[in-house]
C-alpha cells in the first residue's frame, strides 16, 4: 500500500505491530510504502478446557468455571510469543525501529516482555485498541498522536 501524502514517510524500515490480547499484525513501513508481513495469534485456553475448574453445586447441579487467572496467563504467554517473534524479525533485520501499539491494559506486560535489543528499537508506544482498524486509519492515527 502506498502512504497518502498528508502523512508522512518512513525513513528508518520500521515494523508496526497492531496487538491486542491474542492477536498481532505485522506491517512494514519504509518510505511511502506499507505492507502486512504477517500476524501471530495465541490459542490459549486450549480447546479441550483443561484451565476450567469442575464441581457439584449444593442443589446437585453441575458447574464449571475458568480459572480466575485465565487472563493473565493468557497475557503472559502471548507476550513471551510476541517477544519471541520480535526478537526473531529483528536477528533477521527485518527493522530498525519498532512501533507497538496495543490497548492500555496490555501495552505495559507486552513491552516489559521485550529483549533488550527490541527494546532499544522502540521508538513508540500507542496504548489504543487498532487491530480492527484499516491500515491508512491506523497509521493517520498513529501520527496524529505523534
Amino acid at each position: 500500500m502506498h502512504i497518502p501524502e498528508p502523512l508522512l514517510a518512513y525513513k528508518k524500515l520500521t515494523l508496526l505491530v497492531v496487538a491486542d490480547g491474542e492477536k498481532a499484525l505485522f506491517f512494514s513501513l519504509h518510505g511511502r510504502n506499507a505492507e502486512p508481513v504477517g500476524e501471530i495469534d495465541i490459542d490459549y485456553p486450549p480447546k479441550d478446557n483443561l484451565e476450567r475448574t469442575s464441581t457439584m453445586t449444593p442443589s446437585g447441579m453441575h458447574s464449571a468455571e475458568q480459572s480466575e487467572n485465565l487472563g493473565m496467563e493468557k497475557e503472559r504467554r502471548f507476550s513471551h510469543i510476541l517477544a519471541k517473534e520480535l526478537l526473531q524479525r529483528l536477528q533477521q533485520d527485518t527493522y530498525e525501529e519498532l512501533i507497538l501499539t496495543a490497548p492500555h491494559e496490555h501495552l505495559n506486560e507486552f513491552t516489559k516482555a521485550l529483549h533488550n535489543d527490541v527494546r532499544k528499537r522502540l521508538v513508540d508506544t500507542i496504548p489504543k485498541l487498532l487491530t480492527k482498524e484499516p491500515l491508512p486509519e491506523i497509521l493517520e492515527r498513529i501520527q496524529k498522536i505523534n
